[in-house]
């Protein structure tokens, strides 16, 4: 299967509120205590789901980013967490959480007409405008690294910049600066995850922007390969460490195995591809 690039995100455009999210709650769990299938049932609650944002237990879970990227595995956790006792295999709950792996029987298909084609799109938003970008980061990354260990250069200095102005064409501190700006964020280096994914995908659509089409469509491929990469070595458990609630830095990057648990079977067919 060929990779399908979402060059020109478009907004979500129902109004989303949180107004249904409590009758959306009930009925996923009255489903999985009437004996439904916890997959179909958890994506149909999903797809019904209109709530961009809230906050649980204190913490804000921002699902929608820019009122386009949608990212679908956080609110499955947020769901799964309302789950009756019992009713979901505890092995298959962390295979979705830590490896993005639906059980067998959803198919891309299924997938996508349970989330609906609206939020299937704003899905594929973020996959390719958070998560393949951030694999796009590694890869570039490695390469910076690669050419100075050439000439001598092991310590980390001036790595984010080299890697900001080769694919957004500007050093990282200014692209940073420039994101809280406009967004009115304070001039913070520390951003949590959310507002990570956030810079991330606001590089994505600058990158996108300033490219041509060939110049595109050659970072999709070298991200998707290492994306496929990441996923083989957090499978090998090469890379076991969860993402954390605060980032060290600005930079879009997350460890090996919280990138890859964003990908749905569709995505996962486009990477392997991708590397073949």
């Amino acid at each position: 299967m060929e990779a399908t690039v979402a060059l020109h995100p478009t907004p979500v455009s129902t109004p989303l509120n949180g107004e249904t999210a409590n009758g959306t709650v009930e009925r996923f769990r009255s489903a999985l205590s009437s004996g439904a299938r916890w997959p179909e049932a958890l994506l149909a609650a999903v797809g019904e789901w209109t709530a961009p944002s809230e906050v649980v237990d204190g913490v804000r879970l921002d699902y929608l980013i820019e009122g386009e990227a949608f990212d679908w595995l956080l609110l499955a956790e947020r769901l799964l967490r309302e789950a009756p006792a019992g009713c979901i295999p505890t092995e298959e709950t962390e295979e979705l959480l830590f490896t993005g792996m639906l059980p067998d029987g959803i198919t891309e298909a299924r997938f996508k007409s349970l989330l609906g084609p609206e939020k299937y799109r704003a899905h594929l938003n973020h996959f390719y405008g958070v998560v393949v970008e951030e694999a796009l980061w590694h890869a570039v990354e490695r390469e910076v690294e690669k050419e100075r260990s050439v000439r001598g250069l092991q310590h980390p200095f001036g790595v984010q910049t080299l890697i900001a102005e080769r694919l957004y064409r500007a050093g990282f501190a200014a692209l940073l600066r420039q994101f809280q700006r406009q967004h009115g964020r304070g001039r913070r280096v520390r951003l949590t995850l959310a507002e990570s994914q956030a810079f991330t995908y606001w590089l994505f659509k600058r990158r996108i922007a300033n490219s041509d089409q060939a110049r595109i469509a050659s970072d999709t491929r070298k991200g998707l390969r290492m994306l496929n990469e990441l996923r083989e070595r957090a499978g090998a458990g090469q890379d076991a460490n969860a993402s954390s609630e605060t980032a060290t830095s600005g930079a879009p990057r997350r460890t090996a195995a919280s990138i890859v648990t964003s990908i749905t079977p569709a995505a996962r067919a486009s990477a392997t591809n991708s590397a073949s």
